[in-house]
């Protein structure tokens, strides 16, 4: 039996560790006035570093409040991010934490004049069958107002991102914790050609070791700046650990380490090569000896359980259980054919 979803699987809620907060944090405020969103804010781990980094800036503390603002939409740990605020300036005349629907917040100040100068944020995963109605036919009206096409397989954290974006001023920063899937799922196509369009220079910062491990859910890092640098392109970091951040030099790469963009909805899994593979794989795709896989065959999900530990099994257990003429064969990763050479039958 598949179990009853918990509470903080509908609302998508996984913390986020403190050595990610606070590198967030540092690369996202660049001054002691910097103007600062946290779109789901939980219990306030981003808004404790936020505060701490802009008194480390030396901002005024009385000033701070007015400086971050922080949406979430459950009332109980909308109040344990206020709290943490009072725990490092003082007593507060009034919360910077606004209760409610990120969405309908964003809808309703798109037409500021003075939008944020830094986003940071880890959107909620939820799927689109977990995602209430309410608040889903918001998020894809604003994906829709941005350019983009929602379906069936979008997943809460995109219109999360793309609302976050659009509240940005014109030189303003972004940092978000999201899914690895960002680089090359499907439903995320259009979210890559956006934010390539949207920002002059990202940073893709990966892990070789499980952030979320109760989730085992892959995460990666995107910084993004809109027009900040003088440097445009991306490039793509891989740490051991988050412990590494601590100690990571993340200031503005030099214009060497960036590669062009490709303005597409191409997979960002290739800007993990080097730049001259890059380049040999662009010239490849173009060769007239040469057939795009796509014009030859058909790559797409082949099986979705909803609960794979249930329903996939290992060899042993076909044994185990005398299983082998009622299942089939399967490829859980493309890892797992590394190397297979297909041949016409």
């Amino acid at each position: 039996m598949k179990p009853v979803a918990t509470y903080q699987k509908l609302r998508g809620g996984y913390y986020t560790p403190k050595p990610i907060a606070d590198f967030l944090a540092r690369w996202a405020i660049q001054t002691p006035t910097t103007k600062i969103l946290e779109p789901s804010c939980g219990d306030g781990i981003l808004i404790e570093a936020a505060t701490e980094e802009l008194i480390r800036r030396g901002a005024d503390r009385a000033t701070i409040t007015s400086l971050i603002h922080g949406i979430e939409i459950d009332s109980q740990e909308a109040l344990k991010a206020s709290e943490r605020i009072r725990t490092i300036v003082g007593p507060i005349s009034t919360t910077p934490i606004y209760t409610g629907d990120f969405f309908a917040y964003c809808k309703s100040h798109l037409s500021d004049k003075h939008l944020f100068d830094a986003v940071i944020g880890n959107p909620p995963f939820i799927r689109y069958q977990n995602f209430p109605e309410e608040h889903r036919s918001m998020a894809f009206y604003l994906m829709q107002r941005a350019g983009l096409h929602p379906s069936r397989l979008t997943n809460s954290w995109v219109p999360f991102l793309v609302a976050a974006t659009l509240l940005l001023n014109e030189s303003g920063r972004m940092a978000m914790v999201i899914p690895a899937e960002l680089l090359q799922v499907n439903y995320a196509a259009e979210l890559r050609y956006f934010l390539s369009r949207y920002y002059s220079y990202l940073t893709l910062v990966t892990f070789k070791k499980l952030v979320f491990t109760d989730i085992q859910q892959e995460i990666v890092l995107l910084l993004g700046e809109r027009n900040g640098t003088e440097h445009t392109g991306i490039r793509t970091i891989e740490l051991d650990g988050i412990d590494d951040l601590s100690c990571y030099e993340y200031t503005t790469a030099p214009r060497d380490t960036l590669k062009e963009m490709d303005h597409s909805t191409e997979k960002w899994t290739m800007y993990f090569l080097e730049e001259e593979e890059l380049q040999l794989l662009r010239t490849l795709q173009f060769h007239e000896s040469l057939t795009i896989a796509k014009y030859a065959i058909d790559v797409d999900v082949g099986i979705v359980t909803g609960l794979n530990e249930f329903f996939v099994l290992t060899e042993k257990q076909v044994d185990e259980y005398s299983l082998r003429p009622y299942t089939q064969r399967l490829v859980g990763r493309s890892a797992q054919i590394s190397g297979a050479l297909f041949f016409r039958s």
